[in-house]
This record gives structure tokens, sequence and C-alpha cells, in this order.
């Protein structure tokens, strides 16, 4: 699945595109492959797949822009299209800010409003994040060396809400990151030309 998946993404030029110094190809496949081994449905699968597709607040490259959310809809169907778009628009930080029940509220700032998520689609979102999180730690070597606690702490704040398998694997790769694991690990994939 996730070999067509990169095929389909590549049309819209994502090997072109750099995410943290590779191409957003490997990120977008990486994020999806994650959430594949921690046994998610496909549905969630392909959402992962393309979770950053229309750019989000923190990486800005789109690679389509949301007018053509029916191509992608094409793609990987309805619902993880909805997924994505709602990965892409949300003010993530609001996955973590404690809210007790569903409906969970989450801002999309750039339309300036906010949405209601069910429970199935709030914890579909954080494990998105989780595997997108996990993957980006592996491969920022520029990531400042508190990160990986700052993730962690706050991934610990939704420990019921998230899978075993996505939280042993956020515990496992976030305890002891750092920059230099990531440099060593991108410079060992050729990504990273400069190593300091």
């Amino acid at each position: 699945m996730l070999e067509q998946l990169q095929t389909e993404m590549r049309r819209f030029g994502t090997d072109e595109i750099l995410h943290f110094g590779r191409p957003l190809t490997a990120h977008l496949i990486e994020t999806g492959r994650w959430l594949e081994r921690w046994g998610s449905p496909p549905t969630l699968v392909a959402a992962g797949a393309f979770h950053s597709i229309y750019g989000t607040e923190e990486f800005r490259e789109k690679a389509v822009s949301v007018d053509r959310r029916s191509e992608i809809r094409e793609i990987i169907g309805e619902e993880a299209e909805n997924l994505v778009y709602f990965f892409c628009m949300a003010d993530r930080s609001a996955l973590f800010s404690g809210q007790a029940a569903a409906p969970y509220s989450v801002p999309l700032p750039s339309m300036n409003v906010s949405v209601d998520l069910d429970e199935v689609t709030f914890r579909a979102l954080l494990e998105m994040e989780a595997a997108n999180i996990i993957d980006s730690a592996l491969h920022q070597p520029n990531a400042p060396p508190a990160a990986g606690s700052f993730w962690l702490a706050r991934f610990e704040s939704v420990r019921n809400r998230l899978s075993d398998s996505a939280y042993v694997t956020a515990r496992r790769t976030l305890t002891n990151w750092t920059p230099d694991q990531a440099r060593d690990r991108m410079s060992s994939k050729g990504w990273l030309i400069d190593d300091r």
C-alpha cells in the first residue's frame, strides 16, 4: 500500500520539497510506515502517509493546495483525506491541552474557527502526531536539545489516548533523544552534507 501511495504523492513534487534536509516523500512515507507497524487501520496509514501534503503551521511548504482536496480524496479516500485536512489546518498543540472528553475543540487558525472532534478522530490525530514527531525527531539534527523531553512530556499527557505501540515507541525514541543522534542518522543516509 505505501509503495503505491509513494508513487501517487510524487506526482505532486514531494521529492523536490525538503523536510529538514531530506525529501518530503521520505518523511511522509516513514510516518505512514510507523502507523502501519503499530497496526493502525489502512485509512489511518494512508492519512499518515499524506499527513502534511497541504503544509502545516510548523512546516509551511505545500505540495498541494487545499483547493485540490478532491485529488487527494481520489488517492486515499474521503475519511483519510479528512484526517489529513484537520492535521494540516489544526493548531495541533490543542491535542495536548488537557481536554477531558469529546467533543474536543481544536482551532483551525488559518480559518479563524474551531472545530469539534469526536473521540475516534481525536485519537487518530494523536497517533498521526506521534508518528510524525517520532520520524521527525530521528531526522532533525538542528532541533533544540530540549525537543525530546518537550515532546515526551506532551505524549505522557495523552498516554491514555495513544495506542500502546505509539506510546512505547515515543517513549523509547524521545527519552534519550539528542541532536547528535539525528545528525549521525542523517549523515549515514547521505542527507546531511555539512555535519556540523
